[in-house]
């Protein structure tokens, strides 16, 4: 019995930790909208997420970031060493994005912090493990999170696991489609030697889309006692997928 229970606890913990990874990745850069304005900087909206990192806002980006990081290299799958190889490089790769910042050039308004030791080669390491992080969120949804993890013995078991499966892959492609957006925004800047009000946001934006596909993947993973729960909405929400 006893056992039985630690194996359950282990279980909830686990599906905890997917949820928090989720709400991570849809709440970062929301908070950071809404946490630069309300402090003060006049230039709500920067060219990109990483840019927060000179806000007043630099704390919760960086720390976000060391937690999400953390969180994934903690981050366990007993049946998947695939899922944790993964797990573990984007938990780096976010530590990556965090410790070296994107050049100050581009931050618009008055800054919380204007470091004096940055290196050029700072901005490829960041842009760099930004670019692998997302190309680990995808294999996520196209790969890991789509892989037969439970055993369905009725129709209805079956479609809503199809449904699943449907729904990692948007979110995957959503990813793909945020990440083509924003390099083509940086082609167009670079041939045409121009920037337009979109080219300038895209980064920011399409961050943030990519972010929010990431985060409901990692929710509906951990979605798996929504059905049991004691909220209507919470039941009906998960009832078209558990």
């Amino acid at each position: 019995m006893k056992l039985k229970q630690n194996q359950n606890d282990l279980i909830i913990s686990y599906i905890i930790l997917r949820q928090l990874i989720g709400v991570i990745g849809i709440v970062l850069p929301l908070s950071l909208i809404v946490g630069n304005r309300l402090l003060g900087n006049e230039h709500w909206l920067q060219e990109s997420i990483s840019h927060y990192f000179y806000s007043y806002m630099h704390f919760a980006f960086v720390g976000v970031l060391c937690l999400l990081g953390g969180v994934l290299i903690s981050y366990r799958e007993i049946k998947s060493n695939l899922a944790n190889r993964v797990s573990n490089f984007a938990g780096l790769f976010a530590f990556g994005v965090a410790i070296f910042p994107t050049e100050y050039n581009g931050f618009m308004g008055s800054p919380y912090l204007c470091t004096s030791v940055w290196h050029s080669w700072f901005k490829y390491i960041h842009f760099g493990s930004a670019l692998l992080l997302f190309v680990c969120f995808t294999i996520f949804c196209f790969k890991i999170f789509q892989e037969h993890d439970d055993t369905y013995s009725t129709p209805a078991e079956i479609a809503k696991k199809e449904r699943r499966n449907a729904i990692y892959k948007l979110c995957g492609w959503g990813i793909v489609v945020s990440i083509l957006i924003m390099a083509g925004s940086f082609g167009y800047e670079w041939y045409f030697k121009t920037q337009t009000t979109f080219t300038k946001y895209s980064t920011f934006i399409f961050e943030t889309t990519a972010m929010l596909f990431f985060g409901n993947s990692w929710l509906l993973k951990g979605s798996l006692y929504w059905k049991n729960s004691s909220y209507t909405v919470v039941r009906r929400a998960a009832a078209l997928v558990r």
